[in-house]
């Protein structure tokens, strides 16, 4: 039988380190409604209810914001073993480390900006009983519309420093990780960004250079939740309005990169966006792509609403005001 071309299955977590771990949960399980599955001293494990493992988002306490690690599940055991050989063979390894809260041991690693990240094979798959219960039989938690109310995790994006995309890039396709979509400023010069999907969704991770950074700066810009239509998009801002926030670029639009409909949300404590997202396109031949977006048509945006990459030319780190993580 033939074998996958890759070495995992999916990205099945993101850690995010906050300065208040109190206020940081209160906003993701009153505000954004997902369910606190797991606590110790300096952590909080959550997931939407889609999600199937025991946690999507882990937030630990600490005196800086941003990026932990980001967490993949291996595409089996085998697949672990080898995806640790292939990593070590180019200089990405960090190191075994002791099993969590709902998974087993893991493998850290680098890409080559400097992003923490993590793979494992055992996982804990939560389902749950009592009031949270689903009647469903393949839905481990009930939907209980609690706040914004998305369903699963989807992806995340970040950026790398200015001329190192390209080296994200073999990394990425080393790891086996298609590339439906990529962004460049003309065809003379190397791409710039470009979206990484493992299976099927229109990315697992989208990696971009921003030109405020330097060597080794690289940040997390947003992690991403999916809702099922556009229209629980627009409920979901309509509740975060209600309840103080707004929406980091105003109304909700789309991507031209991908086509999902979306808006952020910006969560102080961590200095990370939040994204609740629907409608994306989905990829199954094994051979699409890419397909390619030049950045003066504005790729994150089909609407022309707003335009991050116009705002990192005026020295805005992810199109912020304020740099996110650093």
């Amino acid at each position: 039988m033939a074998k996958n071309p890759h070495y995992l299955s999916q990205m099945a977590h993101i850690e995010l380190l906050s300065t208040n771990l109190e206020e940081t949960t209160r906003f993701y399980t009153d505000i954004v409604g997902m369910d606190l599955t797991g606590s110790d001293e300096n952590s909080v494990y959550l997931r939407a209810w889609g999600d199937y493992f025991h946690h999507t988002l882990k937030i630990t306490k600490s005196d800086k914001k941003g990026l932990a690690q980001v967490g993949w599940r291996a595409d089996s055991a085998e697949a672990l073993e080898e995806c640790v050989q292939h990593l070590a063979s180019i200089g990405a390894g960090i190191g075994w480390v002791e099993a969590d809260l709902g998974r087993g041991k893991a493998y850290r690693f680098k890409s080559p900006d400097g992003h923490t990240h993590e793979v494992f094979w055992e996982v804990v798959w939560l389902r749950e009983k009592g009031d949270k219960k689903s009647i469903y039989t393949d839905r481990y938690s009930s939907n209980r519309r609690l706040g914004a109310n998305p369903r699963r995790f989807d992806h995340i994006t970040y950026l790398v420093a200015k001329f190192q995309y390209g080296k994200e890039k073999a990394f990425w396709q080393g790891m086996g990780l298609k590339n439906p979509d990529e962004i460049r400023i003309n065809d003379e010069i190397p791409p710039v960004g470009g979206l990484w999907t493992i299976g099927n969704l229109s990315h697992d991770i989208a990696v971009f250079s921003d030109p405020n950074l330097q060597q080794g700066e690289g940040v997390l810009n947003h992690i991403c939740y999916n809702v099922d239509s556009r229209e629980e998009v627009l409920l979901a801002l309509d509740w975060f309005t209600e309840k103080g926030y707004t929406s980091v670029w105003g109304a909700p639009t789309r991507h031209k990169a991908d086509e999902g409909f979306f808006f952020y949300i910006m969560e102080p404590h961590t200095g990370i966006l939040l994204e609740i997202y629907a409608c994306a396109r989905l990829i199954f031949a094994p051979d699409h792509g890419p397909d390619i977006h030049y950045l003066k048509d504005n790729p994150n945006d089909a609407w022309g609403l707003s335009n991050p990459f116009a705002e990192m030319d005026k020295g805005k780190v992810g199109g912020l005001s304020k740099p996110v993580d650093i």
